[in-house]
Formats: structure tokens, C-alpha cells, sequence
């Protein structure tokens, strides 16, 4: 998903290359004269000071001038711009939102505590605290997320603590008003059908289910060739939008299941259903 951090980062760089222009180009000859790593890559990279006087990393190209290089830039930041408008008007208010389940998940996880830290979110989660993290970060860049001021955090504000108050040693999150107006969103109808767009893979699973009946991540993950954690989060967080449901059932008759027929199966997984919410959206999206 392109984020207008993204686009600035681009922009930036390109800005730097041309104020800094005689250093650049006097480290790209200095590096062509030179032997070294760069010459494997085709690229150099260089630390320089940002227009608005902050030290960054630049990869240059060893092939091109300074100009080139900035102009590579520049034209990579119009293309993103243009996908990201495109985004907006098929996703609209959930372009911001890091197309991922966890991040879902991450989002309500943080209207029920209130505040926490990626490591524990990780936990709570059963979430890769790595990627936990670069998630908050991105959405906090997004302004989904804000950190909780430094120093004590209150244990009302904070649930997913016991202690009376807690000594901040992590970097904790809560939900900013926009993540409060996009929880909100999210409760609505067209929310909802938004999910299913915005959501990789979400409308292939809910499409799945609808035809085929009850199925859990596993299996889904083996018959479509993809990651199993991917999977079962993915199942997660539509559950949690309210596009799928879990099927309550002790055994699920062949009538049930198109996926796998059997005169009955008896649940041995945790199987998931679409609610009648979901059918009603896809139904839609094909027409």
C-alpha cells in the first residue's frame, strides 16, 4: 500500500540531491575512481544534509549524474501519488490503514486497552513483535496511532496491565481520533465493503467461504498456497470487521461444506462461515 510518507521520503531525497548537488557529484567521481562494494551494486550510498538541515541516507546510482538521480525521484514520487489517489478512491477512508490483518487487529486490540507497546500487542496478538512494530510506526506516521506521553501511564488507560500504574520503558501507542473515526467506519455498512477492497487476499477468503462453506486456516492456507500465520490472521481480523463468523456447530454436514464433502465432518478446527453482511457486499462487488 503507498503511504504519503513514502512519496515525501522521495521528494526529500531528490531536494537534497540538487541543494547538495557539488557533494554529490563529487562523491560519485570519487567512488567511480575508487575500487569497492559500490561497483557490485551499480549504487552508492551517501550521507547528506536535508534542506531543512537533518542528515540522510541517500542510495545514489554510480550511472547517473546528480540531476538523473534526483529526477528518478521525483518521477517515482509522481507515480506513487497517482496510485495512492487511485487507492483513496476505491478504499476511501481506509487508505491510510496499512493493508495488513494485524494492523486490523492492532487497531481494535487498542480500542480495548486503550494503550500498550508493540512487544506486548506481539504477545496479545500472537503477532512477529517486528512486525508489530513497524506497523505501529506506519500508522502512527499515518496518524491512525499517537504515542503516549512519556512518564507514568495510568492503569485505567492502560487495561492490558494489572499494576496500578506502570513505568513507561517501552513506547506505547493508543488510538488517535482518526483511528477512533475509522474503528467508527468500520461499524458501518460501507466500511465494511471497503475491507474486502482494501484487505489483500479478504475478498479471495470471503468469496471461499460463501461458495464453498465452513473452512479453517489451515486448509485455506494448503489449497491456495499461501502462508499459514498469514492466513489465520487474515480470518482474524475479518472476524473482527464482522465479515466472517465461527461456526458453532459440532459437525458439519456435506450439504454445508462444497469445499470437502463428506456425509459429516466433526470439527476438529476452529472453522470459520461469511455473515450474511459479507454475502450481501460480495454480491455487490461482482455486479
Amino acid at each position: 500500500m503507498v503511504s504519503e510518507a513514502e512519496i515525501e521520503r522521495l521528494r526529500l531525497e531528490a531536494d537534497t540531491i540538487m541543494t547538495r548537488y557539488q557533494t554529490v557529484e563529487e562523491a560519485l567521481q570519487q567512488a567511480r575512481n575508487e575500487p569497492g562494494d559500490h561497483w557490485e551494486e551499480g549504487e552508492l550510498t551517501v550521507t547528506l544534509e536535508t534542506p531543512q538541515g537533518e542528515a540522510i541516507e541517500v542510495v545514489l546510482d554510480l550511472d547517473q549524474d546528480p540531476a538523473a538521480n534526483a529526477q528518478q525521484r521525483y518521477e517515482r514520487a509522481k507515480e506513487l501519488e497517482a496510485e495512492l489517489e487511485q487507492q483513496q478512491a476505491v478504499v476511501g477512508q481506509l487508505a491510510p490503514l496499512p493493508a495488513n490483518p494485524v494492523a486490523y487487529q492492532v487497531l481494535y486490540h487498542l480500542d480495548t486497552v486503550e494503550g500498550n507497546y508493540p512487544r506486548s500487542m506481539a504477545g496479545h496478538l500472537d503477532a512477529e513483535r517486528k512486525q508489530v512494530e513497524a506497523l505501529c510506526e506506519e500508522m502512527e506516521t499515518a496518524g491512525i496511532l499517537e504515542r503516549v506521553e512519556s512518564g507514568t501511564v495510568k492503569q485505567r488507560r492502560v487495561k492490558a496491565k494489572k499494576a496500578d500504574e506502570v513505568r513507561q520503558h517501552h513506547t506505547y501507542y493508543r488510538l488517535s481520533r482518526e483511528g477512533d473515526h475509522l474503528l467508527r467506519f468500520l461499524e458501518e455498512r460501507e466500511g465494511k465493503k471497503n475491507v474486502l477492497r482494501h484487505l489483500p487476499d479478504g475478498q479471495t477468503i470471503a468469496k471461499r467461504l460463501a461458495r464453498g462453506g465452513p473452512d479453517y486456516p489451515r486448509m485455506t492456507a494448503d489449497e491456495l498456497d499461501m502462508e499459514f500465520e498469514y492466513v489465520r490472521h487474515l480470518y482474524r481480523a475479518l472476524r473482527r470487521v464482522g465479515l466472517v463468523t465461527t461456526y458453532e456447530g459440532s459437525t458439519i454436514k456435506a450439504s454445508e461444506r462444497k469445499l470437502k464433502p463428506k456425509d459429516e465432518t466433526h470439527r476438529k478446527h476452529t472453522y470459520y462461515v461469511t455473515t450474511a453482511v459479507a454475502e450481501e457486499l460480495l454480491r455487490e462487488l461482482e455486479e
